[in-house]
């Protein structure tokens, strides 16, 4: 495989973007980032906004696009695109291929205790404080088990220059526009995406669970990418059309 050339400031080539339209979200929690790309030397990234699975996904570096995809009961999934050292896109696709059975693995080892709601209000309540003790104390454990047994896939191909580049002017502007609406929501379970890119000297990343609005449109555009890029039917004046809305 060619050898992946790491890009940033306009990723080569300037850019003109249009800031005018606030893209407004209701849906739950999100958080917003805008940080410095480089730390103290040039081959020092600012991952900070990563999560343990995305630093398996994308902790080397802080490509132009990224985009992170965690459901709560499934293998996480995301893409980056970059440039090889020929000057060409490379769209790499990451998922995790082994969830179900790290799962399980890990359940194995910091077993928690399940028990129906019909009976557990019938037990003595020492019985049940024992139970609330063991499980608040497995499932920490369980969860940082977890992530250390993903076996985390790659899958590479070429992508043309109009594609990446109304992908990474579409992900910029919705970054910078994003704004919330009302009051933060309560919801559990559902999923969460990550947006992130770099412009200029700085890394803008976007974090957003169950999005709604342009956010959801957002996200759809980029989990159907990942669906097509994994069978190689990947349709890119689509996505150039789709990416207008």
């Amino acid at each position: 495989m060619k050898k992946i050339i790491i890009v940033s400031l306009l990723w080569g080539f300037f850019i003109p973007f249009v800031f005018s339209q606030n893209e407004e979200h209701t849906g739950g929690p999100y958080l917003k980032r805008i940080e410095y790309n480089l730390i103290m030397f040039d081959d020092v990234y600012n991952i900070k906004s990563k999560g343990d699975i995305e630093k398996q996904f994308f902790g080397d570096f802080n490509a132009p696009i990224e985009f992170f995809y965690s459901p709560s009961f499934e293998g996480a999934s995301g893409f980056r695109i970059v440039k090889d050292s020929m000057g060409v896109y490379i769209l790499e696709l990451k998922y995790v291929s082994n969830y179900n059975e790290a799962q399980k693995e890990s359940s194995d080892k910091y077993p928690s205790i399940g028990i129906p709601v019909t009976i557990i209000t019938s037990l003595p309540e020492d019985i049940k404080q024992l139970v609330i003790e063991h499980n608040k104390n497995q499932y920490p454990k369980y969860f940082e088990e977890m992530p250390k047994l993903f076996k985390v896939e790659t899958l590479s191909f070429p992508v043309s220059d109009q594609f990446a580049v109304k992908l990474y002017e579409k992900t910029v502007a919705f970054i910078y526009n994003f704004k919330s609406k009302g009051i933060q929501r309560t919801i559990l379970d559902g999923y969460s995406v990550t947006f992130r890119t770099v412009v200029e000297n700085e890394v803008w990343s976007l974090k957003i669970h169950m999005p709604k609005g342009d956010a959801l449109k957002m996200s759809d555009i980029c989990r159907q990418i990942i669906t097509d890029a994994g069978t190689k039917k990947l349709d890119e004046q689509k996505y150039i059309n789709l990416l207008d809305f």
